[in-house]
Order: structure tokens, then sequence, then C-alpha cells
């Protein structure tokens, strides 16, 4: 093993140490896209790419801060992963100004997750019928809008109702590409699919923990608390500059232990509720602990209403435990991501002139 993967293993060990700086965050999205990237050959590159081009981003966004060392066409790639969360708007921002904005009038923040209940201690893994949903703009979630996502891909159809406007119809097939590369790699995120509902520590709250966003745990004593959603997402760490995505990428897919033959969901689940059905559980068994994750509300302690040593700390060999689901999960997303994008460029190619 070189001394960079080396260096990166430690970085990985030391992960918890560090506060989150993205969501399933940028080094893990940019991660899943480049495990993607490598599964491609490179006339489904070009094709997928091509699309890309036509995003109405691509020079502001999607090519920006480009490193020397990587060629546009795969930088755009990586950068389509993370694009839905470029375009998330400064929460001082009201929602008139978000309307009006060039960039953040594209964000849907309803579209990264979907609520499925999960009560402490039930002993049923298997995915509700029905998640919880909001009202207005917050009556969808992401396995709607993946389905969306693949039916714009592959129809070429102009009815998309999550659509701004005054964006052409190959600009919005740019548009839902990158969503499709973002929710993939959420929707592998546990607590993107699963919340703890718990109407005597939330009362009143439908979707009570929000995945995790409202209460805190300690990696370690004397670590500040944060999030537990915050703690998942920020598994692989955060650093993310192309080196350190590019040896993340080699040590998942070189891992033996997380070679194709022991990854056994992907030849037994190929539908994106089955995929969630995979968070769930995990949600259940490994983030909540079958209810037994000792928590507190992060509102007592942002309120200081409970001090920073009253924030339960991890029990041993939650983190580790966690570390490992992580990143089994971002190899799966990314090789996911690489059979959806083998199935549009397929169906692109054969599509008379004119297609992407």
């Amino acid at each position: 093993m070189n001394r960079r993967l080396i260096h990166l293993l430690l970085l990985l060990l030391l992960a918890a140490f560090a506060r989150p700086a993205w969501a399933w965050n940028e080094v893990g999205h940019l991660t899943i896209a480049r495990i993607a990237w490598e599964q491609l050959d490179a006339t489904q590159r070009e094709t997928v790419v091509g699309v890309l081009r036509q995003h109405p981003h691509c020079e502001q966004l999607l090519l920006k801060d480009r490193p020397h060392e990587v060629t546009p066409e795969e930088w755009m790639f990586l950068r389509a992963a993370s694009w839905a969360d470029y375009i998330r708007p400064p929460r001082n921002m009201s929602r008139n100004q978000i309307s009006m904005h060039p960039i953040h009038r594209f964000h849907r923040g309803p579209w990264h997750y979907v609520n499925f209940p999960y009560r402490a201690g039930q002993s049923d893994s298997a995915l509700p019928p029905e998640p919880i949903v909001g009202e207005g703009i917050y009556a969808t979630h992401i396995l709607e809008q993946l389905h969306v996502c693949m039916k714009v891909l592959i129809d070429k159809t102009s009815l998309d109702a999550g659509r701004e406007a005054d964006v052409t119809d190959d600009q919005n097939r740019a548009i839902r590409l990158c969503w499709l590369f973002h929710l993939v790699g959420d929707l592998h995120q546990p607590l993107h699919v699963g919340t703890l509902v718990d109407e005597t520590r939330f009362p009143g709250a439908a979707h009570s923990d929000l995945g995790g966003n409202l209460v805190s745990i300690r990696t370690h004593i004397g670590a500040p608390p944060y999030k537990l959603h915050a703690f998942w997402d920020d598994r692989l760490g955060t650093d993310s500059h192309f080196p350190t995505v590019c040896d993340l990428t080699e040590l998942l897919t070189h891992d033996p232990r997380l070679s194709t033959q022991y990854l056994g969901e992907l030849l037994q689940h190929h539908d994106f509720r089955s995929w969630a059905e995979e968070s769930y559980q995990l949600a259940k068994n490994v983030a909540y602990r079958n209810g037994e994750l000792p928590l507190a509300k992060f509102d007592d302690f942002d309120r200081r209403l409970i001090k920073a040593d009253d924030v339960p700390v991890l029990p041993q060999g939650v983190e580790a435990e966690a570390n490992r689901v992580a990143r089994r999960r971002v190899l799966l997303a990314g090789y996911r991501l690489a059979q959806k994008l083998k199935q549009l460029a397929a169906g692109w190619t054969h599509q008379a002139p004119g297609a992407p």
C-alpha cells in the first residue's frame, strides 16, 4: 500500500474528530460519481457528459475550480453529483429571494430524502407502506423524484412539475441527470430514509427527529455535540480534494472485503424502493441501534438547557460500525449509479438524430 493510501486510512480513522462541512457529503458524492465514472467506457462517458454540457450551470458550477490534473469531462461528471448541494440557498434568504435567484431557485429540499417512520423498539425492519409527507412543495420525496428523473431522461418528456419555466427541454434533462447522480447517493444514506417517531420526546412533530436532525450525540468524551444526521453524513471525512477522492475510490473498489462477490445486494435489489428498504433497515439496526442509541435533543443543547457534557457519548464500537456501513453504502451507490447511467446511455445512443 502506497504512502498516500496509508495517509488516507489515518484520515478516515480520525474523521470523527472533524466537524461536518457538507451533507453526505461533498467527498461522499464525488466519490460515488468517480466510482461510477470508472465503471463506464469512453463512449458511455461521452454520452453522459454530452447531456451535462447542456446544463444551465455548466460553466458556473459543474466546471468550477477544476484541478489541473483532471479533464473537464471527468470534473463535470463528478461535480454533477454535488450540484444539488451547491444550489442550496443561505438560511437567511427569503422564499421570494430564492425564487428570483439564478442558482438557488433550482433548490428542491424535499427531493433529498423520504421519511419512513421508525419507532424505538419495533421489530419489523420492512419498509412501511407509505412515508410521512408534508403539504404543498413538501408533498413529494426522493423516491418519487428518482422515478421522475428516469422518466424525463428515458422518455425525453417535457412534462415535469419540478422544472423551472424558463429552461429548455435539453437543459431540464441535464438538470434531472444531476438530480439522478445526487439522489442515488442520498438514497443510500440510512438517515435520508428513516426517521425516529417519538410523540413523547417530540410532541406535535409528525416527522419527529427528521432523520436524526433533531437529536445529537458526541463521538467521545470532550468532543462537541453534533447532530446524528451530520455524524452519518460525515463518515468518509471532509477532504473533497480530487486526489483524496481518487484515493477513496481506489481504497473502496480494491478492498477485498467489499469486492462484488460480497455485495449480494447488487444482484438481489435493482429498484429504488428496494435500495430504500436497505437504508431503512440500517437506520433501524445501526443508526438508531434498535432504539437503544442514547440521544439528546439538539435543541436542548442549542438553547443551553443542557450542557455539552450532558449529550451522550456513542457506545464503544458504534462509530467503527457506522464507518463500515457508510463505506459499503457509498460503494453500492457508485456501482448502482453506473448501472443507471449505462442504461440511459444505451437508450440515448440508439435514439434518432438529435438525441443526447
